[in-house]
């Protein structure tokens, strides 16, 4: 209560202080299938070059060529070899194979192991047999090529022993390896052939989807699907037509009372005979409406497979990139040791419109991202180093050092829009500053966009980043820094003036790479503080 003749004193208006909002690291991944005004918090409406983690979003590190396998022709195909302690991987470009594990020069191609092949698109497997470890590559239009030891031969078709009987070599488009049996698949029929158990070559037996499939096209693939994550009797095999049917079936396929269908399904058209792959106990399939796993397609109706995509939640861009992108197949692979799957979105050579990009997804929390600047044709995982082909012929390393082959990478994340004051009441965004994690040098650059829009300024200068890193079989005793970034340690950013008004704010954060050194930056928060204003009528 006021005393007799006391005056009342005057009230702050609400304008007048100034008020803080946190934004975490959006640990949740790039977003773009939600409505603006109530995307998931902790997401970004923008995510390119940035991989989100478990504890926040870090800088994604560059790229370097490995070896080159044609000179300004497309590299179709890498095939890594696996056979006991023996690691190598190949490359298919301009009709020929060629052996990328140690090239002697990054922009000189070596000697072809293989040549004269009408097209370099492969589809390989790594299967054991008695008499070794072998690794058949087909593309439907030559003769299956074989790699076993340390040479190569073709698995011609004949009667004789080591020959493929029943069915022509030439024809096989895909492999696959079910019940220790390889798989063939027989390209432009409905046709596919297994061998006996344990072997690479011999009498090949047909199974045919002709009076399974209902949507016509031709069979693309067979895969191996599991409940489990491993191999065992309950194991089934997928067979997928161009059209996205999906017979399964179940036993051994020489035993006829234990073999046959379980089900026919329908999905979308796939996005390549590669465009498969196993993660935990089921089978992806990249398909031109997302990335549908086996276990939704047989549970859900066709419609609502999208709802179900591994991909929900960029269901727009990858709709629009698989529509700009289907003339040429799509691959994924993963990559556990970097808790990340990649998902390679390829342009042709001619292309001068479509950017370069990748879509990458974190295989723990499966928040995604974009990845700009990697020229993804095909993608391989050797020796635990992620690499992809290029359109000139290049085999390049991912995650590695920090630049594109010497070019700038740039970094972008806005995060959703906030109404900071409330609904429809302007504010005003007075300083901002972001806090990161980080064992190197660099240069962040700080803002807000308003309303919806999203505004960018010029991005930063890159940071100079004082010496080099040391890289084996690359770096000079006494000159490279072998522990540069080792030490972890936590900088947090100076605030900046921003002094944008809105009734919606969302951060923005944009940082140059152009260093030797991998960056190792890692967002933890974006803190705003803001001055509320009047209601907007």
């Amino acid at each position: 209560m006021l005393r007799p003749g006391a005056r009342r004193a005057p009230q702050r208006m609400q304008g007048q202080r100034p008020q803080q909002k946190p934004f975490v690291a959006p640990t949740k991944g790039w977003i773009s299938a939600a409505n603006l005004a109530a995307a998931p918090a902790g997401s970004a409406q923008v995510c390119e070059n940035f991989l989100p983690t478990s504890t926040g979003l870090r800088m994604r590190r560059g790229s370097k060529t490995h070896g080159t396998a044609a000179t300004d022709l497309p590299l179709e195909s890498a095939m890594a070899y696996v056979g006991g302690i023996t690691r190598k991987v190949f490359a298919g470009a301009d009709g020929n194979i060629v052996e990328l594990t140690t090239p002697g020069s990054h922009s000189t191609p070596p000697p072809p192991d293989v040549t004269g092949q009408a097209t370099s698109y492969y589809s390989y497997v790594n299967f054991a047999t008695p008499g070794g470890y072998f690794m058949p590559c087909a593309n439907g239009t030559d003769e299956i090529q074989l790699y076993v030891a340390s040479s190569w031969s073709a698995l011609v078709s004949g009667s004789s022993p080591g020959q493929l009987n029943g069915v022509a070599s030439d024809s096989i488009s895909h492999l696959n390896v079910y019940r220790n049996r390889l798989w063939l698949t027989e390209g432009g029929t409905m046709n596919a052939w297994y061998l006996p158990t344990d072997s690479i070559a011999g009498t090949a037996s047909q199974v045919s989807l002709s009076g399974v499939f209902q949507r016509g096209g031709s069979l693309l693939f067979t895969a191996t699907w599991s409940l489990d994550t491993g191999a065992g009797l309950d194991d089934k095999i997928a067979f997928v037509s161009t059209e996205g049917e999906v017979a399964i079936y179940q036993g051994d396929p020489s035993d006829t009372s234990g073999w046959g269908i379980v089900g026919l399904y329908f999905a979308a058209p796939p996005m390549g005979k590669n465009a498969s792959i196993k993660v935990g106990g089921d089978l992806l399939i990249l398909t031109q409406i997302g990335i549908i796993p086996l276990s939704a397609i047989i549970s859900k109706d066709p419609g609502a497979l999208a709802l179900a995509a591994v991909s929900r939640n960029i269901q727009p861009d990858w709709v629009k990139e698989a529509r700009e992108r289907r003339n040429l197949p799509w691959e994924m692979i993963k990559w556990p040791s970097q808790n990340i799957a990649i998902v390679s979105c390829p342009v042709t050579a001619e292309e001068t419109v479509t950017p370069p990009i990748c879509f990458a997804v974190n295989l723990e929390t499966g928040a995604w991202s974009k990845i700009k600047g990697w020229n993804t044709r095909c993608l391989v995982l050797h020796d635990d180093r992620g690499y992809f082909g290029t359109n000139d012929g290049r085999l390049v390393e991912m995650e590695i050092t920090g630049t594109d082959d010497g070019a700038l990478i740039y970094y972008l994340y806005v995060g959703q829009n906030e109404h900071l004051a409330g609904v429809g009441q302007y504010t005003t965004v007075l300083q901002a500053r972001a806090i990161f994690r980080t064992t190197a040098e660099f240069n962040p650059q700080i803002t807000v966009t308003t309303n919806y829009e999203i505004d960018l300024p010029p991005y930063p200068s890159a940071a100079v980043v004082s010496g080099s890193p040391g890289e084996w079989d690359a770096g000079l005793w006494d000159v490279a820094k072998w522990d540069t970034g080792l030490i972890a340690y936590t900088v947090q950013t100076y605030w900046v003036s921003v002094g944008k008004s809105g009734f919606a704010h969302a951060p923005v954060l944009q940082i140059v790479s152009g260093s030797e050194a991998a960056p190792s930056a890692e967002l933890v928060m974006f803190e705003v503080t803001h001055r509320p204003g009047g209601l907007v009528v």
